[in-house]
């Protein structure tokens, strides 16, 4: 029998080029630095008190992931919000989230279906607050419950990343236009899905969520005149 460990393993701490990705990256979802704004390594070094080589490093992953953009007069920014790269996006998700929900609806235990539906309350709660950014995390905790049932992780890496681009798309939409998108958001097709779920018609929650992500992009606004680099 294995001796029982007498010490704590020593977390390993993030790197600072791990801290420096992570910081310019949510600031960039939550629209911190805006859609089309500059990216200045010299500021964001100071501010974040690094050097410019783990800024560099940074903009370069979020390069890769569709974040950053290069600008040959000005350096990096941040890339814009389109309506058509959005509805690109959501017809990605309507295919993979689709297959995932025939593939796991059957699997969910009854505590595990009680859990999404905690996580729709809480997004409810949240949204009545007007906490968006709570609101998108208990959000992503219910559709994110299909392809971790599933367990392929080249599409949960994908789904990921669509995410990344649709939260920052919502919280600018937030920010640019608050009343019509807390009214519209269409949250509760979620707890139709759930229901249908429940029921065991399989069918009916993949077409209702289809349905759902096929209306996604009417809640985002490429709000043009608002992302910078426009006049």
């Amino acid at each position: 029998m294995p001796e029982r460990a007498l010490l704590a393993k020593i977390e390993k701490p993030p790197s600072v080029d791990d801290t420096a990705y992570l910081q310019i990256k949510q600031a960039i979802l939550d629209c911190v630095l805006a859609p089309g704004q500059p990216l200045v390594e010299t500021r964001l070094a100071e501010e974040l008190g690094v050097s410019r080589t783990p800024i560099r490093r940074a903009i370069a992953r979020l390069e890769q992931e569709g974040l950053v953009g290069a600008d040959p007069s000005k350096g990096y920014k941040v890339t814009k919000i389109s309506v058509p790269d959005q509805e690109e996006i959501y017809q990605l998700r309507e295919i993979l989230e689709g297959h995932l929900i025939r593939e796991t609806a059957e699997q969910f235990t009854e505590e595990e279906l009680d859990d999404m539906e905690s996580a729709l309350r809480a997004a409810d709660q949240a949204l009545e607050e007007e906490d968006y950014p709570a609101f998108l995390a208990t959000n992503r905790l219910f559709h994110h419950a299909f392809d971790r049932k599933f367990g392929n992780q080249h599409i949960s890496d994908v789904l990921a990343n669509l995410d990344d681009h649709v939260y920052r798309a919502i919280m600018w939409g937030f920010h640019a236009r608050q009343g019509e998108l807390v009214t519209g958001l269409g949250y509760r097709d979620h707890e139709l899905i759930l229901k249908a779920i429940r029921e065991g018609d399989v069918e009916s929650a993949v077409s209702r969520m289809q349905a759902h992500l096929r209306h996604g992009p009417r809640f985002v606004s490429d709000n043009s005149t608002r992302q910078s680099g426009n006049t």
